[in-house]
Formats: structure tokens, sequence, C-alpha cells
């Protein structure tokens, strides 16, 4: 059996022995019947099991079977169709309804039954046997709508875990007025028992009497229902409009934010429960004062047993309006919480009448005017016995604390929910609305407050979402512009890569030519050199083959043969080197650097450029010892270029020039310089000296690629060049090499071929 039936039947069990106490046994003894009269009362004991038990007890229960049957769907996580919602929903509206009408049923035979009894036996007559039969109908209705009550409440939270997607405003419309209608029912009914109840031990009218006055109460409590029902009905024709328009026969997209339907539904739903209990406690206090003046003919109690009479009333009947203003604003709490989170409503246009101050303020003063009273009549009341103290002492009991269960729920459970979900919005949660606290006093206004920021944030939210989310779409858009972008730059290096390539080398090649122009004249010297001494060196060799040379001519020749066979030598060395030298600044260099000796490329430099050198003096101040990690070949041309440019700007003037090179170990670095007597370089030019393509020489003369081939190259080698000039002094070009590991830009750089 699941938890909730366990504590629906031990509620109702508790209401049928709590029925039995204002009901049953006043019921019995109003009738005048003997509490045990043999096999008699076990008749009646039959009977009253049959009419009231029996069918109260097993029907509500049988009409539970689609519940449970949907709670055991629900455990076993199998989803309900549409039929069974259905059907769901109506066991949950018809349910509490069959549970009140058939308890009141069998409340209502079982006062008949007792009236019927009490005058076939002479304990009554007519009219108080239609008195008994009052009382029964009566102290029957509120025992239906109380369990009515009850089982509606209990059954709400099943609705809740069976239902959880399920509308509120939808279920809501359903029979929000029956059960309105029913709670005001039930505060009539159960002002008449504790009027009952109080009346018995307050005026201890006798029992005759008593049911005499129960024949006028009947018929009163029919005004003040009646006026309550006219009341209920026109005060919710606003909110009928609104659920017509929102859930009964909605539109395409439903009402708006700002439909002032919304606003007039507000509006009823929170002034609704006081005006039903301001009319309700009104009219019965009228018509209570009407009956006791016509009940003072009937029954003929004295003046001062009427006036403790209009007390009890009096004091009921307050206990009844603050009852049935709270009840009643717990059964439209729902409704006033789908308006709140639904539309946006204007404070002032919807503010309460009643300030939450003014509200607790007149509560606590209705608490303490009931247990003020209570006390008073009792004090005044004739001599009581214990058990109508008792009995009196516990039915005020019984309402100052429901009063104040009532009050802390009403007053703290808003403040409580507030505060839950201020935490939850504090952590972040904005999707889940602040729940309105009910009416537009100052916790209802703090909490549209709340339910507007939480709104205003949710939205700066989604709106900084989609900053962000339109933002990562554009980097994303501008990344792929870039890496495109980056793509395009990539060809364009590599095919400037090229091009720096392939004028590197067109230079170099260039170069080589300017140098074979020079190279051949200096070749050809010491070719010719060989080739003249040839002839003189064959015709020798032909005098020594002959035998008629003397000793002494033998000697000569040899002599002048040694002679010519130097100047053969010294020709092809000379020869030799050129080609050699020629050789290391045309070849490719190697994949990996190695260690270059700088003296051998100065030598290999000078080499080459000796035709262009006959006028100019070079001093080399290099230890032999001194090396540098790098490729030779791009050294050897930084060497030649820089000694070349030197040559050239000293011209071919007649008292010639001087070039001095010099290397040094400087600690962690090397030092070179290529220094020149030149005519030096302008202030105007010095700037720009390194630029490719930048020349100053005449077309034709020069592509402008020298210096920038030298000081590229020099930066590959992880190193530094500088230029210091003066007009009429010359220029040094000082060079800064690493002794340690090549960078890793010189150590992939493609050679220059």
């Amino acid at each position: 059996m699941p938890s909730w039936t366990k504590r629906l039947l031990s509620l109702d069990a508790f209401l049928g022995a709590l029925e039995l106490g204002y009901v049953g046994v006043p019921v019995f003894y109003l009738a005048g019947l003997p509490w045990w009269d043999g096999d008699r009362a076990l008749r009646w004991a039959i009977l009253w099991v049959t009419f009231l038990l029996l069918p109260t007890i097993i029907l509500p229960w049988l009409a539970l079977r689609p519940v449970l049957a949907g709670e055991a769907a629900k455990r076993h996580r199998h989803s309900l169709p549409s039929t069974a919602v259905q059907a769901l929903l109506g066991s949950f509206v018809r349910i509490p309804i069959l549970a009140g009408w058939w308890r009141w049923g069998g409340w209502v035979g079982f006062a008949v039954a007792m009236a019927v009894e009490g005058q076939r036996r002479g304990k009554l007559g007519v009219l108080e046997a239609i008195g008994v039969a009052a009382f029964g109908v009566q102290n029957g209705t509120a025992a239906a709508t109380l369990r009515a009550v009850v089982w509606q409440r209990q059954l709400g939270r099943v609705r809740r875990f069976l239902l959880p997607n399920l509308d509120a405003l939808k279920f809501f419309s359903l029979a929000y007025r029956r059960n309105l209608m029913r709670t005001g029912l039930m505060l009539l009914t159960m002002a008449h028992v504790a009027f009952a109840g109080l009346t018995s031990v307050t005026t201890a009218l006798p029992r005759v009497q008593a049911a005499r006055l129960e024949v006028l109460v009947v018929p009163a409590l029919l005004i003040p229902f009646g006026l309550l029902f006219r009341s209920l009905w026109k005060r919710t024709r606003p909110i009928e409009a609104y659920l017509d328009v929102a859930v009964r026969r909605p539109p395409v997209r439903g009402p708006s934010r700002d439909d002032p339907r919304a606003i007039y539904a507000f509006q009823s739903a929170q002034g609704l429960p006081y005006r039903l209990a301001g009319y309700a406690a009104l009219s019965a206090l009228f018509t209570g004062i009407g009956v006791m003046v016509l009940g003072r003919r009937l029954v003929g109690f004295d003046t001062a047993t009427a006036g403790r009479l209009l007390a009890v009333m009096g004091l009921v009947v307050a206990a009844m309006s603050l009852f049935g203003a709270l009840l009643l604003r717990g059964g439209l709490r729902p409704l006033l919480g789908q308006l709140g989170a639904r539309h946006r409503l204007p404070i002032e246009d919807v503010r309460s009448v009643l300030s939450f101050p003014t509200k607790l303020v007149i509560l606590l003063l209705g608490v303490a005017a009931i247990v003020g009273g209570a006390v008073l009549l009792f004090l005044v009341a004739p001599s009581q016995s214990r058990w109508g103290m008792g009995l009196g002492g516990g039915v005020s009991l019984v309402l100052v604390l429901g009063l104040v269960d009532l009050i802390v729920r009403d007053m703290v459970g808003p403040i409580r929910a507030l505060g839950d979900r201020a935490e939850d919005m504090a952590r972040g949660e904005l999707a889940r609305p602040v729940p309105p606290a009910g009416e537009a006093d100052e916790i209802g206004r703090l909490t549209f407050a709340f339910e507007e920021m939480r709104r205003a944030l949710r939205d700066r939210l989604r709106s900084t979402e989609s900053l962000n989310i339109d933002l990562e779409r554009e980097v994303r858009r501008r990344t792929e512009v870039l890496e495109q972008r980056n793509g395009e730059l990539r060809e364009a290096l590599e095919k400037l890569r090229r091009a720096q390539d392939d004028l590197i080398r067109t230079e170099k090649l260039a170069s080589m030519g300017r140098l074979v122009a020079g190279i051949a004249h200096e070749i050809n010297n010491p070719v010719n050199a060989v080739i003249n001494t040839l002839g003189p060196l064959g015709e020798r060799l032909t005098e020594l083959r002959e035998a008629s040379l003397s000793p002494s001519d033998v000697q000569a020749v040899a002599q002048d043969m040694s002679e010519m066979l130097a100047v053969v030598q010294r020709g092809a060395a000379r020869s030799k080197a050129i080609v050699q030298a020629l050789h290391n600044y045309s070849r490719g260099d190697e994949d990996m650097p190695r260690e270059v000796n700088l003296a051998r490329s100065v030598d290999d430099a000078l080499d080459l450029l000796r035709h262009r050198l006959r006028n100019v003096r070079v001093e080399k101040a290099i230890d032999p010892q001194l090396r540098v990690r790098g490729f030779a070949g791009q050294l050897d041309q930084v060497f030649m270029n820089l000694i070349t440019n030197a040559a050239q700007a000293m011209g071919e003037r007649p008292s010639g020039g001087l070039i001095r090179v010099e290397a040094e170990h400087n600690g962690q670095a090397v030092v070179v310089r290529v220094h020149d007597d030149g005519p030096g370089i302008p202030p105007d030019v010095l700037p720009r000296i390194f630029d490719p393509f930048f020349t100053t020489k005449d077309v034709g003369e020069g592509s402008g690629l020298g210096l920038s081939i030298v000081h590229g190259i020099v930066e590959r080698h992880g190193g530094k060049i500088q230029v210091a000039s003066e007009l009429g002094q010359g220029t040094v070009f000082t060079m800064t090499f690493p002794v340690g590991a090549l960078p890793v830009t010189a150590a992939v750089a493609k050679p220059a071929e």
C-alpha cells in the first residue's frame, strides 16, 4: 500500500472518530435514546454501520482505483496515455465529491432514523424530531465538507506526483468555484458545530429546547449560504473571463503578458476571500440574531441565556470570518500565483487594500478576541460540569490552534518560499519563475520585484549569451579569414623566398661573371708564362739529347731547365689557386653548418679579387686558428661583397688605397671588421645601404643586392652587422658572430646556390 493511502486512511479514521463526537453522539443525545438497550442498541449500531461506515468508507476507496493504477505505472516508469491522464483528472475532481456526499448521506440517514426512533418512543415531539433531523443535516454537512476538503488536499499531493507537467491553471479552472463553495459551506456548518458545542456548555439548555432551536437554524443557514453563493458567482466573473481566454477557449497564441483581463482577474481573486468571509459573517450574525429573537418565543429561554447565546454566536462568527478569509485565500492562491508568473501586473493597479501589518494585526487581534471571549463566557456561564468545561475548552482550543496554524502558514509560507527562491537565484538558477506570494501586499510586491529582477537578469543573461554566440561566430569567421590570409601570406612568403633565392643566385652568377672577366686575365698571365716557357724548355731537352755537349754546357742547360720548370710550376700553382678559390666561391653549401676558418675565407676572396686590387694595398690581421660555426660558401660571399665594395669605393685613384680585414675573439663572439680609406658614404645614403635594390652605381654596374645579401647572411648566422662611415675618412663594416651553436633560422636556411 502506498504511503499516501496509509496517510489518507489514517486521516479518514480520525475524521470518523471526530464526526462521531460532534454528529453521532449529539444526535443520539438530542433524540433522547438510551445509550444501551440490549438488542435494540445492537440493532442501532448495525444500522449506523450499514448507513454510515460501509458506504462512506468503501465507495470512495473504490473510486481510487484509477489513481492507484496511475501511480503503479508511474513507479514502474511507464508513460501514461492521454486517456489515462483524462481519467486521472476526472478522478481527482470526482473523488472528494463522492467522499463528501456519501458521508453526508450516511449521517443524514442516521439522524433521520434517530429522530424517528425518538418520536416513536415518545421522547420527542414532531417539532423536536424535525430539530434532531435538522441538527444531523447541518453537522453531517460539516462532516461531509470537511472530509471532502481533506481528501482534496491529500489527493493534490498525489496529483502533483503523477502529473508533474499538468498545467496548474487548467486544473484550477475545472472545479475552483465548487471548491470555494465547499469551503464556504464547510465554514458555515462547522460554525454551527462550534456554536452547538459552546452553547451546550455556556447556556445549559435542556435537550428539548435545544432540539426546538435547531428547527430555526437550518433555514437560517440557507440565507448566508445563498448570499455566499450569489457573491461568489458574481465576483468570479472576471476570473471566468480570464480562464476562458487562457485555458478553456484560448486563441492561437494565448493572452499577452499585458492582457487587462489578467489584471481584473487578479483584483477579483485578491479581494474575493475577504468579501466572501465578510458577507458570510455578517449574514450569519444577523440571521443568528433573528433566530435568537424567534427562538425566545419558540423555545422560551430567558434573557440571560439569550445574551449568552448571542455572545457565543458573535465568538463563533468572528472565528468563522477569520478562518474563512485564510482558507479562501489558500484556495485562490494557485490562481494568484499563475497570474503573477504569466503576466506583467502593474503594482499600482493590483495593490492590496490591506497592508501586511494591518492584516497581521487584525488576525492577532482576532485570536486574542476569541481566546478572551471564550474565557469570559466560561466565567459568566452557569454552573457547568467538568465534562462541559472540558468540551468547551477543547472546542475553543481547537479553534485557536487551527487559526494560529493557518496564520503561520499564510504569513510565513510565502516568506520561506521567497527566501528559497532567492537562494536559487543567487546560485544562477533563473529559469524557474519566482512564485508570487498571493496578494499584492508588501510581501507580494517584494515577490513581484524579485520576479521582475529574475526576468531582467534572465534577459540580460540571454542577451549576453546571444552576444557571446555572435562573438564566437564572428571570431570563427575572422579566424577562417585569418587562416585564409595566413595561407595566402605563407604562399606569398614562399614565392618571396624563391624570388629572393633566385635574386641571390642571379647576383652571385652576375658577380661570378664579373669575376670571370678579371680572373681570365689573371689566369692568362701564368698560362702565357707556362706556354712561353715550354718552347725553350723543349729546346734545352733536345740539346741534352745531343752527346756532343761538354759537361760544363750540360750543367748550364740543366740550370736553365730548372729555372724554366720553376716558372712553369709558379704559373700552374697560380692557376690552381685561382681555380680553387673560384670553385670554393661557386660551390653549394652543405646541409649542416660546420666550423669555418675565417682566415681561409678571406684568402679565397682576395685570390679571386686580385685583379681588382692591383692599386690597393690589403692588410689582413686574422688569427689562422680563429673559426666560427656556419656555412662557408655564404661567409665567402660576405667577404667577397664587402671587399669588392671597398675596392670600388676607392676607384682607380693613382695613389691606390688601403683595405684592412681584421678579426678577433671577444668573449662569446667573434668580431670581424672590414676597413677602407675611401671617400666614405654620405649620411643621407647610409640608412638605406642594406635595402634591397638600392644602389648609387650607374645602370649596369650593380643590382643593389650585395649589401642586402650580406645583411641577410649575417643575421641568419645569428650575428649583427654595423656600418660606420665618415666622408673623406673611409668606411668600417663591423660584423659580430656568436661562438656557440647556430640559431635555428640559420641552421634550416637554404644556402644560396
